[in-house]
């Protein structure tokens, strides 16, 4: 399973590392810049549960089903699928450039 997931991450433009979690935000797969660091796993397993209540339909109860987050040199980029969530952390283009 290990292959096919690395195949996944690496057509990632700029990706320097992953996450794939599952439902209850335990760590099944990790590598790059976020291998193995459970404090980063934590914070954005708590950003995915809170953006999980707010509905993306103002009439419809509708869940995300991918969003970003960014700051000045990464984004996040957070999908949720079969169970799991998936988070590949890529650098920012503006930061590629300089």
């Amino acid at each position: 399973m290990s292959t096919s997931i690395n195949k996944v991450f690496d057509n990632v433009p700029d990706c320097v590392g992953y996450l794939i979690m599952n439902a209850d935000g335990s760590v099944e797969h990790s590598h790059g810049d976020l291998q193995n660091n459970e404090q980063v796993a934590n914070q954005l397993y708590k950003i995915v549960l809170c953006a999980a209540k707010v509905s993306v339909h103002p009439t419809k109860q509708l869940a995300f089903k991918r969003f970003t987050i960014s700051d000045d040199q990464y984004v996040y980029c957070i999908a949720c699928a079969n169970n799991r969530i998936y988070i590949a952390k890529r650098r920012q283009e503006s930061s590629a450039l300089a």
